[in-house]
């Protein structure tokens, strides 16, 4: 695992203090109106992107194309409370690292792309019979190191960057064990230009005290910073897929 720069330990810090604050929010003596979540993800992460490198003397543009052919393993946790009152929220840590045969104008490159996610969101749910239904915002902070094999030489350019983000949850109750869930978020003009996340797929809650998770979901995101000609210039648009499976904890 990448060790964590001053920016991960910093939104660790946030993460933590999000959760400190919220679960105070019960009365003394009613710790049973909170329920809680832990449910740690394996991954099958893929990019589908066009990243450009910058150098003193011109821009590497990388194409790596559907780089489904080539999964690498990944991981999330995710931690979430919710109060008897329907507000509550959801931290999310992922690593979702994945290898690409990219193309520059050069030739061909072997390209590494290295993408680390915090979210943390406050959310609110409601709904009745099988529909419960849920609104939530808060920030997705991305860590990306992209590492490009090329002709003349490795090269590598990444950047870090926070989005504030809106989203709605709405999950089906199928059957008395099967529940079908969908989720999706976009970016309100942070530092990239665009961003945006889309999950769904099926749970199964067999057990009183864990569900299994099957899920897919993809992220999208349009990144700049720098300018072009410069050894600091670094571009990142970007589709991640990913294909999820885990296991949730309630307590």
């Amino acid at each position: 695992m990448p060790e964590l720069t001053a920016v991960h330990r910093a939104f660790a810090r946030i993460m933590l203090a999000a959760a400190a604050v919220l679960t105070p929010a019960a009365p003394t003596g009613a710790q049973d109106s909170w329920q809680w979540q832990l449910t740690p993800f394996v991954l099958a992460p893929s990019i589908d992107s066009t990243t450009e490198l910058g150098l003193a003397g011109g821009d590497v543009e990388i194409d790596a194309g559907d780089a489904f052919d080539q999964l690498r393993a990944g991981g999330m946790l995710q931690f979430e409370g919710f109060h008897s009152s329907n507000f509550g929220f959801r931290l999310r840590y992922s690593i979702l690292d994945a290898d690409a045969d990219g193309a520059t104008d050069t030739g061909p490159a072997s390209v590494r792309f290295d993408q680390n996610l915090g979210e943390a969101v406050v959310a609110y749910r409601f709904g009745q019979g099988r529909n419960r239904f849920e609104v939530f915002g808060g920030l997705r902070h991305w860590d990306v190191d992209v590492t490009a094999a090329l002709t003349g030489g490795t090269l590598r350019r990444g950047a870090d960057w926070t989005d504030p983000i809106a989203g709605f949850r709405w999950e089906r109750r199928l059957s008395d064990d099967i529940s079908l869930a969908l989720e999706a978020d976009i970016g309100l003009g942070g530092d990239s230009d665009e961003s945006w996340s889309a999950m769904g797929g099926v749970i199964y809650d067999r057990w009183e005290r864990a569900s299994i998770y099957v899920m897919y979901r993809g992220l999208g995101v349009e990144y700049e910073e720098g300018a072009r000609g410069t050894a600091s210039f670094f571009r990142h648009d970007a589709v991640t897929h990913s294909l999820l499976a885990g296991v949730g904890f309630r307590f």
